[in-house]
């Protein structure tokens, strides 16, 4: 029986800095190497999974951007993505712009390259989101007059970071819009709140499914922390939360393991997985 465990990065298999510790690449480099199955599913995108994912050796695709993409990291391109159809894009923009709030449009391209567009940067944390991703990205990342879709683009995601009280009555709005669906989820490493928007028919379960169903998987493990990956926990024979996790994930965990910052993720792996 073959089993594929795929990890959420963010709170769950990476430390509270961000990265992955030498301990946890250790032991899943040992594991994989012996014929560990094992992926990530991630709100990130490509720009900064593959930078963080480096010298990790993962043997099966991995989701991305809460299951938008299936990305081959050995190939570096998209398996397959979901984009948002114009209407339920031009109905997500305004639904932000009923709050008077300017969120940011991801876009993904015939020539497979990720661009983003912004109006306006109101808050600090976005400004150092753009600054960060300026240098990756250069032009690709760039203010508009409004958010819109060019040719030989595609909607994938509309992403906006701000506080809970700010964005919360936008997803009531978000919840009435047919074609897309939604993540709302505290920020890891600060005090505010993510609210990500995206394709109906992506999701961190749907993207796990798929990759399960791509390297002939029978079984599927999942570890998370966050509100975001519930719907990973929906899917899979046994889910595992780590111990910093929301108590809504711990509740609907097979059980609780040790912390991102006690290696909880690998040392389960290594205690639990004979291959």
């Amino acid at each position: 029986m073959r089993t594929l465990y795929i990890t959420d990065l963010d709170g769950t298999f990476f430390d509270n800095n961000g990265t992955v510790s030498d301990k946890s690449r250790r032991i899943i480099n040992t594991l994989t190497e012996k014929g560990l199955l094992f992926s990530v599913a991630t709100a990130r995108s490509s720009m900064t999974a593959k930078d963080l994912l480096k010298g990790l050796h993962i043997t099966a695709p991995i989701v991305l951007m809460n299951g938008v993409f299936l990305y081959d990291l050995k190939k570096n391109r998209a398996v397959s993505f979901h984009e948002i159809a114009p209407l339920p894009f031009s109905q997500v923009v305004a639904a932000f712009g009923q709050y008077n709030k300017a969120p940011m449009l991801f876009l993904y391209g015939d020539d497979g390259q990720l661009s983003i567009q912004y109006t306006r940067l109101d808050l600090q944390v976005n400004r150092d989101f753009y600054n960060a991703r300026k240098k990756m990205l250069g032009e690709r990342f760039r203010k508009v007059d409004a958010l819109q879709i060019p040719a030989g683009q595609h909607a994938v995601y509309v992403n906006l970071v701000d506080t809970f009280d700010s964005l919360k009555p936008i997803t009531e709005l978000l919840k009435k819009i047919a074609g897309v669906t939604f993540s709302f989820y505290a920020d890891t490493y600060t005090d505010y709140w993510f609210l990500e928007v995206y394709s109906a028919d992506a999701s961190k379960a749907n993207g796990a499914n798929a990759v399960k169903a791509l390297v002939n998987a029978d079984r599927l493990v999942v570890f998370g922390d966050n509100y975001n990956d519930l719907t990973l926990f929906s899917v899979a024979d046994e889910k595992y939360a780590v111990a910093n996790a929301v108590d809504e994930v711990k509740a609907q965990a097979t059980a609780v393991i040790a912390s991102n910052e006690q290696d909880g993720v690998a040392k389960f792996l290594s205690q639990r997985v004979q291959i």
